[in-house]
C-alpha cells in the first residue's frame, strides 16, 4: 500500500540487519538474535509491551530485512525501513564515527526518535515486492543488453563477436519472458491494471514506463505533487547561503524510475502536444534543453499522479 502511517509511538527499537543475525537496540541495550522466524518471534514475545505503540527502524539491506519486518508487522509494530544515506547523515550529525553492528543498532534507535513521522509509510505488500523484483530484474537485463551491444560495436574477432551475439540473443529472450510475466501479473490485478491503463493514456508513456510506475512507484496517486516529484528525484533543491545563490538541482530519488521517465520525456517533448508546448516555451525563455527536459519529467510525473488520484485518463 505504501500509504502514510499516523505515528504516535511511545517506544523505539533500532535493528541492525545482517545476513545471519539481528542486533536489536531497546533503550540503548543491544541484543543479538538469529535471523530465523522462530528466534525473531520469540524475542518479540518476550520484549513487546502490548499497551505501548512501538516504532521499529531497520535499514534497507537489499532484502535481508524482509523477514524481520514481516514478523514485526504481524505482531503489531510500526515498521520503517530507512534509507541508508539518511541514517548515515544522522550518525555523522551526532558525531558517531565508528561503525559496529551494536553501534549501528543504537544509531537506528536514535534515528527513530529523530525521524519526521510524515516520512513513515506502510511497507510494501508481498505482491508489490514480487512485482518490484520482476521490474528491477527487467531493468538489469536491459542494462546488460546495452553493455553487450556496446561491446559488439567494438569487437573485431569473429569468434568473440559470435559470443556476444549469442549472449544478446539470450538476454533478448529473457527480457521478453520477464516483460510478459510482469504484464500478466499487472493485468490479473484489477487495481494495478486500472492504474496501468490510466498512465498509458498519456502520450509518451509506453509499456515499459507504465510497468515501471506501477511496480516501482506504488506511491503514485497517494502522494502530493511535491512528494511524488521528490520520490522520483525530479524536484529541484535550492542551494543558497548568504550572498551565494546556487542553481537549484535535482538529487536522490529512485534512479530506476527516473531513468525510464527520462526516455519517455524525450518522446513526450516531441509528440505530446501539451508537453511539447511546455518544453518549447521553456527553451524559448533561454532554459538549457536538458533543464527543460527535466522540467518535462517533473510535469509528467505530477500529471500522472493527479490522473491516478482522480481516476481520470489523460486529456489532450
Amino acid at each position: 500500500m505504501n500509504e502514510k502511517v499516523e505515528v504516535k509511538h511511545e517506544l523505539v527499537w533500532g535493528i541492525d540487519v545482517s545476513k545471519n543475525w539481528l542486533d536489536i537496540s531497546i533503550n540503548k541495550q543491544v541484543t543479538r538474535v538469529d535471523q530465523t522466524e522462530e528466534k525473531i518471534l520469540d524475542f518479540i514475545k518476550k520484549n513487546q509491551i502490548k499497551d505501548k505503540q512501538t516504532l521499529v527502524i531497520l535499514e534497507s539491506t537489499g532484502g535481508y530485512e524482509r523477514l524481520a519486518a514481516s514478523c514485526l508487522v504481524q505482531s503489531g509494530f510500526i515498521v520503517h525501513v530507512a534509507h541508508p544515506n539518511r541514517v548515515r547523515d544522522y550518525a555523522k550529525a551526532k558525531g558517531y564515527l565508528a561503525k559496529t553492528d551494536k553501534l549501528d543498532a543504537k544509531v537506528l534507535e536514535g534515528y527513530g526518535w529523530f525521524i519526521d513521522p510524515e516520512n513513515i509509510r506502510e511497507l510494501l505488500t508481498e505482491k508489490e515486492l514480487i512485482l518490484s523484483e520482476f521490474s528491477i530484474r527487467l531493468a538489469q537485463l536491459k542494462d546488460l543488453s546495452h553493455q553487450e551491444y556496446c561491446r559488439l560495436g567494438r569487437v573485431k574477432n569473429k569468434k568473440i563477436k559470435k559470443s556476444v551475439e549469442r549472449v544478446l540473443k539470450v538476454l533478448e529472450m529473457q527480457k521478453e519472458s520477464i516483460e510478459l510475466e510482469l504484464l500478466e501479473m499487472i493485468k490479473a490485478d484489477e487495481i494495478l491494471n486500472h492504474k496501468y491503463e490510466l498512465v498509458r493514456s498519456m502520450k509518451g508513456v509506453g509499456p515499459v514506463l507504465g510497468m515501471t510506475l506501477v511496480t516501482q512507484l506504488p506511491e503514485l496517486g497517494k502522494a502530493t505533487k511535491k512528494e511524488i516529484a521528490a520520490l522520483v528525484g525530479v524536484a529541484p533543491v535550492t542551494k543558497e547561503s548568504g550572498q551565494y545563490k546556487g542553481k537549484a538541482r535535482t538529487q536522490q530519488g529512485r534512479a530506476s524510475v527516473r531513468k525510464v521517465l527520462y526516455m519517455a520525456a524525450l518522446v513526450a517533448a516531441r509528440h505530446n502536444k501539451k508537453l511539447k508546448e511546455f518544453y518549447e516555451r521553456l527553451v524559448a525563455k533561454g532554459k538549457p534543453k536538458k533543464v527543460a527536459l527535466v522540467a518535462v519529467m517533473r510535469k509528467m510525473i505530477v500529471i500522472l499522479n493527479a490522473m491516478v488520484q482522480s481516476h481520470t485518463p489523460f486529456k489532450t
